[in-house]
Formats: structure tokens, C-alpha cells, sequence
């Protein structure tokens, strides 16, 4: 499991165990609903046990000792048992002076093991009395060997991190049970794991269930853009573009540079485009459908056999510019292989940098595409005109096709056409549909009339 092999590096590097046990405290006091302090006290074999680092309310109290004969945690200790203690105003297992001068109203005393040896005992206490319920001891019983295994510094840590990082649903159905019907469970034991390790193995953590539950059924959808001819003013083609449903609200773009960021960017781009292509039958015979990949989607094995499900005389392959491209060898070969089963090769973005020219000379595109910071503006700007002027010059040079993205106004449409440019986008042509919304149009006036 990669996420296992992450957080056991994460351990194994944590130069100080007394850092680590303090964050266990302080990521135990988070976790635990009710918790106001957390202490974690060590034991040598003795009559008394020590404590080492605290959280809370509880921080100062570091450096004291506890009878182990004569305290709640000594009982835990000595049984191997979790034990919760509701009041100990009444509690005849605690020590009573202890814990008022503690303040510890109620408690849960979890024992902390190496092997089959208890060397410890964590305490989870509030000033107020029944704080804790079955649920809490229940998520406390989960992550107690990984507490015990981090705070002992042992060696033994993939069994430990196998174990709560799997997906545990009995403590989330229980928790659920308790009185205050909250939902802890896996995703609040894999945070409070990573918390407790390293705050960028936390970060890395939350963002990958993110983009996981954003793969999810339902967690995006394709709208569609037309790609229009500006002599005819009919669509030759759609863009199919990823709208995400999922919280954060931002950029589809984001969610792409962030899936790449977990390891999971070409899963992504790859459920786009079966889903696009899912579509394709919806379209006229004499219609293409433009998905976007990346260099690493575009080359993975996956990518053609996507292609092979769909009609790929009618995809154009836009290349997007997701990681940098360090072997163009490596993507002419799978640039060679999707035009084998018949798709057509587009350069996104150009104009928008040094990169996508260094793309159209070594890929030689079918279509080159203009990124909307050079249309944007083209009727005012002449530096833009000739930019755009000289790429027309090379694409009609090299039998590729231009195609203007951006389009927002009637003068930059004007300006594009007298250039030569022979196809465009934009929203003054139409915005992105759904593709309910383009079905109830006639499929030739999907644009506005030019």
C-alpha cells in the first residue's frame, strides 16, 4: 500500500521520539472529541510510572510520577486493558488525590504495548465528568499499537501501519452508535497516523482521498466546447473539458496539478477521456471530438486502448503540458502509436510560451492550437497580429491546421479571419455545454451566426 510505505519512511526518519510522543499527545487531544489533556507516561518495571510529554492542560504536569498500585492508568497497565473512569470523584480504582490535583474529572487510560510487553500508558482526560464514550475507547483500542510501536520507537512498522491504515469499519459503524452520533472512523485514523508523523505526509494524505473521492462516480462531469469554422460558422468539432462537482470549488486545472502531486494524474486524465469518448455516438458522423491529455497520460498503455473503444478516425489528441517533457522520443513513439488507430495530434497553448513551439517543431502536429493569451486582444495589439500572422505562414507550410482559442469578441473574430485563421472557440461562439444542452439545439447552429 503506498500510503503504508509513505508514513513507514516518515517514521523511520523522525529523528526524536520524544518530538513523535508529542505529537501523538497532541494529535490524541484532536482526535478525542472530549479530550482537554493527554499525558503519556513510561514504565521501567517499577512501582511508578513517568510521564514524559503532555498535552492540554496536562502539558506541564511532564517530569511527575504515578503509583502504579494505587492509579487508574497502573490498572491499565498492569491488566492490559483500555479503562475509562466516568467521575473519578467516585471511582475507587483512581487515585483520588491525583487526580484532583490534575483536574482530571473523567479519563480513558490506554496501555501502550511492544510485543507482549506494556511499557506505558497513554491518558485521555477532561475537567469534566463523562466526557468519554464507548466510541472514543473504541477509536483509542485502534490506534493503540500504532501509538505504542511509535512511542517505543520500534522497528516493527509495517504491520503496524498496515493494520490502521486499512479500512476499519467496525470502529466506524460503533462510533456511529455512540451517543453523539459522529462518524469517526478510517479517514479520521489516517490523518490523526500522518498528523502524528510528518504534517506533509498529513497534507499529502488529505489531498489524495480528495482526488480520490473526485474519481469517484459522479465526481466530475464533461461539457463541451465547439470548435467552429469561421468561413461556414458550423462546428467542425468539440473539446470535451472536465467540470469537477467536488469540494474545494476551483479550476479543473488545480485538480489536475494536484492529482499529478498524489500520483493519481494520469488515473485522472484517463477517466476524462473514457468518459468523453463515452459521448461520441452522440455526435454527427462529420463532427470530432478534442480530448486533453498530458505527456504521461498520452503515453501510458492505457491511453490507445481507451482510443481503440471509440471511434478514432474522429479524436483529435490535444496536448497538454502537465510535467515537462524531458524525452520527446519517448512521446513521438506514443504520438506514432495513436495515430496508428487513426486519432489526429493538436499542440495546446501556443503563444503561451517557449515550450509549445518546442512541441510543434519535434511532434509536428495535426492541429496547432492558440492559446487565448495571444487571441486575447489580437485587434489591438500588432505585436499578437504577428505572432498569430506567422503562425498561419508555418502551419500552412507544414499542412497543420490553426485553430484560435479565446475568442470573447466580434473585432478579435474579425481580426483572426483576415489573418486566415480558419477555426476557432470561444465564448463569444458559444460557452462549454452539457451535452443534454447541446441535443436539444439543431447540431449546425451550435454556434453563433458569423
Amino acid at each position: 500500500m503506498e500510503d503504508q510505505a509513505r508514513i513507514t519512511e516518515a517514521v523511520r526518519q523522525a529523528a526524536d521520539p520524544l518530538q513523535v510522543m508529542q505529537r501523538v499527545a497532541d494529535q490524541t487531544c484532536a482526535l478525542i472529541q472530549g479530550a482537554e489533556g493527554a499525558l503519556i507516561a513510561l514504565w521501567d518495571d517499577g512501582d511508578v510510572l513517568t510521564y514524559v510529554c503532555g498535552s492540554g492542560y496536562l502539558a506541564s504536569f511532564t517530569g511527575l510520577t504515578l503509583d502504579v498500585s494505587q492509579s487508574l492508568a497502573g490498572h491499565a497497565l498492569l491488566t492490559g486493558a483500555i479503562l475509562r473512569s466516568d467521575d473519578t470523584t467516585c471511582d475507587a480504582r483512581v487515585d483520588a488525590e491525583e487526580c484532583r490535583q490534575f483536574e482530571m474529572r473523567s479519563m480513558v487510560c490506554v496501555p501502550l504495548t511492544r510485543g507482549r510487553r506494556t511499557f506505558g500508558v497513554m491518558t485521555v482526560s477532561s475537567r469534566r465528568a463523562a466526557a468519554f464514550d464507548t466510541a472514543d475507547e473504541l477509536i483509542l483500542r485502534g490506534l493503540a499499537d500504532f501509538v505504542g510501536v511509535v512511542v517505543a520507537a520500534a522497528a516493527d512498522l509495517d504491520r503496524i501501519t498496515s493494520a490502521l491504515l486499512a479500512d476499519n469499519s467496525e470502529i466506524a459503524y460503533l462510533a456511529g452508535e455512540s451517543d453523539r452520533q459522529r462518524e469517526i472512523g478510517p479517514d479520521s485514523t489516517r490523518l490523526f497516523v500522518a498528523n502524528v508523523l510528518s504534517p506533509d505526509v498529513a497534507g499529502d494524505l488529505v489531498a489524495r482521498r480528495r482526488i480520490e473521492q473526485a474519481l469517484a462516480p459522479g465526481g466530475f462531469a464533461i461539457v463541451f466546447q465547439p470548435i467552429v469554422d469561421l468561413q461556414e460558422g458550423r462546428p467542425v468539432g468539440f473539446e470535451a473539458l472536465t467540470r469537477f462537482h467536488s469540494e474545494p470549488t476551483r479550476p479543473p486545472n488545480l485538480w489536475f496539478e494536484e492529482a499529478h502531486a498524489v500520483g493519481l494524474g494520469v488515473e485522472m486524465e484517463l477517466a476524462a477521456v473514457d468518459l468523453a469518448l463515452s459521448h461520441q455516438l452522440d455526435f454527427p458522423d462529420d463532427i470530432h471530438l478534442a480530448v486533453n491529455v498530458g505527456p504521461l497520460a498520452l503515453a501510458s498503455p492505457a491511453f490507445p486502448e481507451s482510443l481503440g473503444r471509440a471511434d478514432a478516425g474522429r479524436v483529435i489528441v490535444e496536448l497538454t503540458e502537465q510535467a515537462e517533457i524531458r524525452d520527446y522520443s519517448v512521446l513521438s513513439d506514443a504520438i506514432s502509436t495513436v495515430r496508428s488507430i487513426g486519432a489526429r495530434l493538436a499542440v495546446d497553448d501556443t503563444g503561451a510560451g517557449v515550450s509549445s513551439l518546442a512541441h510543434i517543431l519535434k511532434l509536428a502536429p495535426d492541429w496547432i492550437k492558440l492559446d487565448r493569451a495571444l487571441t486575447t486582444g489580437v485587434d489591438r495589439d500588432p505585436v499578437r497580429r504577428a505572432l498569430a500572422s506567422s503562425l498561419v505562414t508555418f502551419a500552412d507550410e507544414t499542412g497543420s491546421l490553426i485553430v484560435a482559442e479565446g475568442i470573447e469578441t466580434d473585432s478579435e473574430l474579425a481580426v483572426l479571419r483576415s489573418l486566415g485563421i480558419r477555426y476557432g472557440q470561444g465564448f463569444y461562439l458559444r460557452p462549454p455545454s452539457s451535452m443534454d444542452a447541446l441535443l436539444e439545439d439543431d447540431p449546425y447552429e451550435w454556434a453563433n451566426a458569423l
